[in-house]
């Protein structure tokens, strides 16, 4: 979207600063002589902060500003708020609660490392009653993902292969036998 601009208006980049805290960033704009009816603040499902301002200098020029602001996967968007309060607008940002998976330390793994070809060496392979909760990884983990998983992918591949061609050699001998079940010889009918 254009924004129409008059060569006589004020545009201006207004002060800004955070406040960091623990559980929240509030970003501080300084806007004397504004008034909350000349401000705007939006979010973009895009996740893109809009600020923007503007007001009457007198009947022909106006004062204005814009900011956009991306904003970070760490702060829920949805409780972004914004107030203001003699001549500062303060947005709040909280930041998202963090999950249980984030809040357990990870151990050191001792996953099993494949060689160059994605085979694990036999000396690596744990038995089952050796694996308990500390030796496990999760996929993301393991080195060898990349291997393992186009392995796995190449597995799928050959056994849904092998399964296509048994259905067709099947259907196949089906229809050999129903074709040769229907032939009589002419020779049964001169008789």
């Amino acid at each position: 979207m254009e924004r129409k601009i008059n060569q006589l208006d004020e545009e201006f980049e207004p002060f800004c600063k955070w406040q960091r805290k623990e559980d929240r960033d509030i970003l501080e704009l300084h806007l004397q002589e504004f008034k909350k009816e000349h401000l705007k603040v939006q979010i973009s499902n895009h996740g893109i902060l809009k600020v923007s301002g503007e007001r009457p200098l007198d009947s022909s020029r106006k004062s204005k500003f814009y900011k956009e602001l991306q904003i970070s996967s760490k702060y829920d968007a949805s409780a972004i708020h914004a107030k203001f309060i003699h001549g500062w607008l303060y947005i709040t940002m909280p930041k998202r609660k963090a999950s249980i998976h984030d809040q357990i330390p990870k151990q050191e793994s001792k996953a099993p490392i494949p060689n160059d070809n994605g085979i694990i060496p036999k000396e690596q392979i744990q038995k089952p009653s050796e694996i308990n909760a500390s030796t496990t990884t999760t996929s993301s983990e393991f080195p060898g993902r990349k291997f393992a998983a186009s392995g796995l992918r190449l597995a799928k591949v050959a056994v849904t292969l092998a399964a296509t061609a048994a259905v067709v050699a099947a259907l196949a001998a089906y229809v050999v036998y129903m074709y040769k079940a229907t032939m009589v010889e002419i020779d049964d009918y001169n008789s």
